[in-house]
């Protein structure tokens, strides 16, 4: 039961939704936040086709044109959140009752100490969901507190790629080779280059050492002993005069379970848009509780304020205890696998 005797639903609500976004979650630069009036996101997947117009003859008809393909997909947005009992209830409550009801402060620095942290989870479950549909194009829950679901947005097996020779083997990798062929994939699959490469610093740092990359700045020198590192910025040059992607580090870690874990794994360097948002989005939907408390004789939210994270306090369990409440429903999903591009570099 939500109660609001000690902080308004929709002051609360408001609270964590001003949490600051932590700056080590990047992920939804490439799968951007879209806030959703529905319990169910709809979402359009077009094939564009680059036609041409076709020349006739005067006073001859014009020639019939052929739409291009279209498919229209719903899928419900899952539910997620996180709840912590207020600490140390019963000294709280005597606290309260022993002042006749007017102090409130453990309570209330109790509650907004909890909501924060619970928002700022909130944003690294979707953080590690954006990663998941990052490599290869499914949203996958396996029996994640009792829920086992899977959303398949297409990705097509000729875009999950792996080197030829693992970039690990600095003296014998073809790096230059193998972006020449995955970004040829994606320009003849899209129309246009990828405008960014996201990778671990651990990809990185074996292109930095890799002999084919470092004999465009050290040809005709002798390498010997130790070798020669050249520097990030000059590994960038290499790529903007191929003109391949820009790369973007990412090594973001979050505990899962009490295990410091990857949201994308080490080995991946994936191929996105420069548009973000012609790969897809992040819809933020509706909650139960967002609703409850729309639908209440005061509303504390308008229906435009229902997508998003809500806070509330609700009393429950047995023994009666009071708890803080931060949820979402949220799910990333893609609308145009053809803009995705997943290899696998690393042995």
């Amino acid at each position: 039961m939500i109660v609001d005797d000690i902080i308004e639903p929709a002051v609360l609500t408001g609270f964590v939704r001003e949490v600051p976004y932590p700056s080590n979650l990047l992920l939804n630069r490439f799968l951007p936040d879209r806030q959703i009036g529905d319990i169910e996101a709809a979402f359009d997947q077009v094939t564009r086709t680059n036609r041409a117009a076709k020349y006739r003859a005067w006073d001859s008809e014009a020639f019939i044109g052929q739409r291009d393909t279209f498919r229209r997909s719903k899928v419900k947005i899952p539910p997620l959140g996180i709840q912590r009992v207020i600490g140390e209830q019963e000294r709280l409550m005597l606290e309260r009752i022993s002042t006749g009801g007017d102090n409130r402060f453990g309570y209330i620095e109790s509650i907004y100490a909890d909501a924060e942290l619970g928002a700022r989870e909130v944003y690294n479950r979707v953080e590690l969901s954006r990663g998941d549909v990052l490599v290869d194009a499914k949203f996958t829950l396996q029996n994640e507190h009792g829920l086992t679901i899977e959303a398949d947005f297409g990705l097509d097996p000729s875009h999950l790629v792996t080197a030829g020779t693992v970039w690990s083997d600095t003296a014998n990798a073809d790096i230059l080779g193998d972006l020449k062929a995955w970004v040829d994939l994606y320009v003849d699959e899209t129309g246009e280059r990828p405008g960014y490469m996201l990778t671990s610093n651990t990809v990185v740092n074996n292109m930095l050492l890799n002999a084919q990359i470092r004999a465009l700045f050290y040809r005709g020198q002798t390498l010997s002993g130790t070798p020669e590192l050249i520097t990030q910025q000059q590994l960038n040059q290499v790529l903007q005069a191929y003109g391949y992607p820009t790369i973007v580090e990412y090594n973001t870690k979050i505990d899962v379970d009490g295990v410091a874990t990857r949201v994308i794994a080490q080995d991946k360097v994936i191929f996105l848009p420069t548009d973000p948002s012609s790969l897809g989005w992040t819809a933020w939907g509706i909650t139960a509780e967002a609703l409850e408390l729309a639908g209440q004789q005061n509303p504390g939210l308008s229906f435009q304020e229902l997508p998003g994270l809500v806070g509330v306090v609700m009393k429950q369990g047995h023994p009666l205890r009071l708890w803080t409440y931060v949820g979402a429903t949220a799910m990333p999903m893609i609308t145009d696998p053809r803009r995705l591009l997943v290899a696998d570099v690393l042995a």
